[in-house]
Protein backbone atom coordinates (compact mmCIF):
# COMPACT_ATOMS: atom_id res chain seq x y z
CA UNK A 1 0.00 0.00 0.00
CA UNK A 2 1.25 3.46 -0.88
CA UNK A 3 1.10 6.07 1.86
CA UNK A 4 0.68 9.75 1.14
CA UNK A 5 2.33 12.55 3.06
CA UNK A 6 0.33 15.40 4.52
CA UNK A 7 1.61 17.72 1.79
CA UNK A 8 0.45 15.33 -0.97
CA UNK A 9 -2.97 14.98 0.65
CA UNK A 10 -3.30 18.75 0.81
CA UNK A 11 -2.32 18.98 -2.88
CA UNK A 12 -5.01 16.42 -3.70
CA UNK A 13 -7.51 18.43 -1.72
CA UNK A 14 -6.80 21.46 -3.89
CA UNK A 15 -7.98 19.56 -7.00
CA UNK A 16 -11.65 20.20 -6.17
CA UNK A 17 -13.07 23.26 -4.49
CA UNK A 18 -13.87 22.70 -0.87
CA UNK A 19 -17.08 23.83 0.76
CA UNK A 20 -16.03 26.68 3.02
CA UNK A 21 -18.81 25.88 5.50
CA UNK A 22 -17.42 22.46 6.18
CA UNK A 23 -14.44 22.02 8.44
CA UNK A 24 -14.20 18.35 7.59
CA UNK A 25 -11.97 17.33 4.69
CA UNK A 26 -12.69 13.85 3.30
CA UNK A 27 -9.11 12.81 2.62
CA UNK A 28 -10.02 9.18 2.04
CA UNK A 29 -12.23 10.17 -0.91
CA UNK A 30 -9.38 12.11 -2.44
CA UNK A 31 -6.97 9.24 -1.89
CA UNK A 32 -9.40 6.81 -3.51
CA UNK A 33 -9.89 9.18 -6.44
CA UNK A 34 -6.09 9.52 -6.88
CA UNK A 35 -5.70 5.73 -6.80
CA UNK A 36 -8.41 5.36 -9.42
CA UNK A 37 -6.73 7.93 -11.69
CA UNK A 38 -3.33 6.25 -11.24
CA UNK A 39 -4.84 2.85 -12.00
CA UNK A 40 -6.49 4.15 -15.18
CA UNK A 41 -3.22 5.79 -16.26
CA UNK A 42 -1.16 2.65 -15.65
CA UNK A 43 -3.75 0.47 -17.41
CA UNK A 44 -3.63 2.72 -20.47
CA UNK A 45 0.19 2.75 -20.53
CA UNK A 46 0.42 -1.03 -20.18
CA UNK A 47 -2.24 -1.49 -22.86
CA UNK A 48 -0.35 0.83 -25.24
CA UNK A 49 2.90 -1.05 -24.57
CA UNK A 50 1.19 -4.40 -25.18
CA UNK A 51 -0.34 -3.15 -28.43
CA UNK A 52 3.04 -1.83 -29.63
CA UNK A 53 4.85 -5.10 -28.84
CA UNK A 54 2.15 -7.32 -30.30
CA UNK A 55 1.80 -5.07 -33.36
CA UNK A 56 5.54 -5.21 -34.02
CA UNK A 57 5.54 -8.98 -33.53
CA UNK A 58 2.66 -9.45 -35.97
CA UNK A 59 4.30 -7.16 -38.53
CA UNK A 60 7.55 -9.12 -38.28
CA UNK A 61 5.63 -12.37 -38.76
CA UNK A 62 3.96 -10.99 -41.89
CA UNK A 63 7.33 -9.87 -43.27
CA UNK A 64 8.88 -13.28 -42.55
CA UNK A 65 5.95 -15.06 -44.24
CA UNK A 66 6.27 -12.84 -47.34
CA UNK A 67 10.02 -13.49 -47.52
CA UNK A 68 9.49 -17.23 -47.13
CA UNK A 69 6.92 -17.20 -49.93
CA UNK A 70 9.26 -15.30 -52.26
CA UNK A 71 12.28 -17.46 -51.43
CA UNK A 72 10.17 -20.55 -52.20
CA UNK A 73 9.54 -19.28 -55.76
CA UNK A 74 11.71 -20.30 -58.66
CA UNK A 75 13.97 -17.78 -60.39
CA UNK A 76 11.59 -17.75 -63.36
CA UNK A 77 8.61 -16.87 -61.15
CA UNK A 78 10.60 -14.11 -59.47
CA UNK A 79 11.59 -12.77 -62.88
CA UNK A 80 7.92 -12.71 -63.89
CA UNK A 81 7.06 -10.42 -60.99
CA UNK A 82 10.08 -8.24 -61.72
CA UNK A 83 12.55 -9.00 -58.95
CA UNK A 84 15.64 -11.13 -58.57
CA UNK A 85 16.50 -13.34 -55.61
CA UNK A 86 18.90 -10.71 -54.30
CA UNK A 87 16.12 -8.07 -54.25
CA UNK A 88 13.67 -10.06 -52.10
CA UNK A 89 14.71 -8.38 -48.85
CA UNK A 90 14.30 -4.90 -50.31
CA UNK A 91 11.03 -5.79 -52.04
CA UNK A 92 9.41 -7.07 -48.84
CA UNK A 93 10.77 -4.67 -46.25
CA UNK A 94 10.63 -1.64 -48.49
CA UNK A 95 12.97 0.80 -50.05
CA UNK A 96 15.92 1.25 -47.77
CA UNK A 97 17.96 3.46 -50.01
CA UNK A 98 21.44 3.83 -48.69
CA UNK A 99 23.61 6.53 -50.10
CA UNK A 100 26.49 5.43 -52.27
CA UNK A 101 29.00 6.77 -49.76
CA UNK A 102 27.42 4.81 -46.89
CA UNK A 103 27.22 1.53 -48.81
CA UNK A 104 30.74 1.57 -50.31
CA UNK A 105 32.67 3.85 -48.03
CA UNK A 106 34.02 7.32 -48.58
CA UNK A 107 37.46 6.45 -49.99
CA UNK A 108 36.19 3.78 -52.38
CA UNK A 109 33.50 6.13 -53.69
CA UNK A 110 36.05 8.91 -54.08
CA UNK A 111 38.43 6.60 -55.98
CA UNK A 112 35.63 5.41 -58.29
CA UNK A 113 34.56 8.99 -59.04
CA UNK A 114 38.18 9.90 -59.82
CA UNK A 115 38.57 6.94 -62.21
CA UNK A 116 35.24 7.81 -63.84
CA UNK A 117 36.34 11.43 -64.36
CA UNK A 118 39.65 10.30 -65.86
CA UNK A 119 37.84 7.97 -68.30
CA UNK A 120 35.46 10.78 -69.30
CA UNK A 121 38.42 13.12 -69.86
CA UNK A 122 40.23 10.51 -71.99
CA UNK A 123 37.08 9.90 -74.04
CA UNK A 124 36.64 13.64 -74.57
CA UNK A 125 40.25 14.03 -75.77
CA UNK A 126 39.90 11.03 -78.08
CA UNK A 127 36.63 12.25 -79.63
CA UNK A 128 37.91 15.80 -80.06
CA UNK A 129 40.91 14.40 -81.94
CA UNK A 130 38.59 12.82 -84.55
CA UNK A 131 37.69 14.69 -87.72
CA UNK A 132 34.08 15.51 -88.66
CA UNK A 133 33.76 12.51 -90.99
CA UNK A 134 34.84 10.05 -88.27
CA UNK A 135 32.43 11.66 -85.82
CA UNK A 136 29.62 11.39 -88.42
CA UNK A 137 30.43 7.67 -88.79
CA UNK A 138 29.63 7.10 -85.12
CA UNK A 139 26.60 9.43 -85.25
CA UNK A 140 27.99 12.46 -83.43
CA UNK A 141 28.71 16.06 -84.24
CA UNK A 142 31.43 18.07 -82.53
CA UNK A 143 28.82 19.93 -80.46
CA UNK A 144 27.42 16.68 -79.05
CA UNK A 145 30.68 15.28 -77.71
CA UNK A 146 30.26 16.69 -74.20
CA UNK A 147 26.65 15.47 -73.93
CA UNK A 148 27.59 12.04 -75.27
CA UNK A 149 30.32 11.61 -72.67
CA UNK A 150 28.44 12.87 -69.65
CA UNK A 151 24.90 11.69 -70.25
CA UNK A 152 25.12 8.92 -72.81
CA UNK A 153 22.60 8.95 -75.64
CA UNK A 154 19.93 10.67 -73.51
CA UNK A 155 21.35 14.16 -73.78
CA UNK A 156 22.07 14.16 -77.50
CA UNK A 157 20.52 16.82 -79.68
CA UNK A 158 20.93 14.84 -82.92
CA UNK A 159 19.08 11.54 -82.85
CA UNK A 160 19.58 11.00 -86.57
CA UNK A 161 21.00 7.49 -86.64
CA UNK A 162 20.91 7.16 -90.45
CA UNK A 163 23.78 5.50 -92.30
CA UNK A 164 26.70 7.80 -93.11
CA UNK A 165 26.88 8.88 -96.73
CA UNK A 166 30.29 7.33 -97.44
CA UNK A 167 29.09 3.70 -97.45
CA UNK A 168 28.48 3.57 -101.24
CA UNK A 169 26.65 0.24 -100.87
CA UNK A 170 29.76 -1.55 -102.24
CA UNK A 171 29.30 0.04 -105.69
CA UNK A 172 32.24 0.49 -107.89
CA UNK A 173 32.97 3.63 -109.85
CA UNK A 174 32.52 3.23 -113.61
Amino acid sequence: MISYSKKEIEALAMIEPVNANSLHLDTQAYINHARKLRSEYMTKKLSDLYQAVVGKYLKNREIAAAKDALYAMSDRELQDIGISRSEIEQAVVGSKEVSEVQSKGFWKTLAEKFVEAQKARAAYVHLMAMNSRELADIGLTRGEIDAAIHSGRKGRANDNLAQPSNINDHRKAV
